[in-house]
């Protein structure tokens, strides 16, 4: 009975992470009912629609290598120690890890522990690096800048080109009719 019931939590935890583009690990502490209940709504919300599960390490290990991370789950071994818990799915890795970086300063017993990102184990530091940047409307944000700013850049070197062009041929103009003047008189 007990294996059955771990070959269906595999499969659903393989369902869950099937469509996700990586995992973030992290011993949740003691967190009340309250404190679960908001940080699954800060999930939901800042991380576009995330969510997280308690997990069984081993469990974990199993579904990770049949979806994220299927070159050596071993691997995990080290991330998968201890109390554990994993986030996933909504916008990806960097708005989760942006969720948490904010709850581990409200709530102290909340560690990172590592994750998955692009077949790439990460520690608990590469996940800190991930919640540093930036994120998809700031990237977007700071593209359009440049090639707005390029753009800016070229149509001011064009004025300057023809606006001096035009200005020399002002100049003759003004120059041309002056002569016309001062030979009539």
């Amino acid at each position: 009975m007990a294996k059955a019931l771990k070959r269906m939590m595999v499969a659903e935890y393989t369902r869950d992470l099937e469509s996700a583009a990586g995992v973030i690990i992290f011993d949740p502490g003691p967190m009340s009912v309250e404190s679960t209940e908001a940080f699954r709504k800060d999930l939901r919300e800042q991380a576009g629609g995330a969510q997280f599960k308690v997990i069984h390490n081993r469990t974990a290990l199993r579904a990770l290598g049949q979806t994220l991370y299927s070159d050596d789950p071993s691997a995990l071994d080290d991330v998968l120690r201890g109390r554990s818990a994993i986030a996933f799915g909504g916008d990806g890795v960097i708005p989760i890890a942006k969720v948490l970086r904010d709850w581990k300063k409200k709530f102290k017993p909340l560690s990172l522990k590592g994750g998955v990102a692009d077949g790439e184990i990460l520690d608990a530091e590469g996940v800190s690096v991930l919640a540093d940047l930036p994120g998809i409307p700031q990237l977007r944000g700071m593209l359009a800048g440049a090639i707005i700013g390029s753009a800016r850049g070229i149509a001011a070197s064009l004025q300057g080109v023809y606006g001096g062009l035009a200005r020399v041929i002002q100049a003759r103009v003004d120059e041309a009719g002056e002569g016309e003047d001062s030979g009539e008189a």
